[in-house]
């Protein structure tokens, strides 16, 4: 029996480049339109999608104001989001591209 393996690479990350906001001067532009898309999403966006109910849960439970979280990917990152990877000061990542 013959057994498979998959293999994947963990980039920098960069969703202007996800995105295709730019064109590289070694891309073939006539081939841009077969390009697919499968999710395109703004960071702060997911981060709301993903952790909004567990931010208001966390937040009903605390009685002092100061410890309630407003923005979770500020509270993690001390900063608006970005189009690139930010690391965070217990060196969690901002998003992960695996490749």
């Amino acid at each position: 029996m013959s057994t498979k393996s998959i293999s994947m690479c963990e980039g920098k990350g960069s969703l202007s480049h996800n995105n295709r906001e730019f064109s590289a001067k070694n891309i073939d532009s006539s081939r841009t339109p077969n390009n697919v898309v499968f999710v395109q999403q703004a960071l702060s966006d997911a981060y709301h999608q993903l952790f909004d109910e567990a931010v208001e849960k966390y937040n009903a439970n605390q009685k002092r104001k100061d410890r309630k979280i407003g923005n979770y990917f500020e509270h993690l990152f001390n900063r608006l989001p970005s189009k690139s990877v930010i690391t965070g000061t217990n060196k969690h990542k901002s998003f992960y591209e695996h490749l």
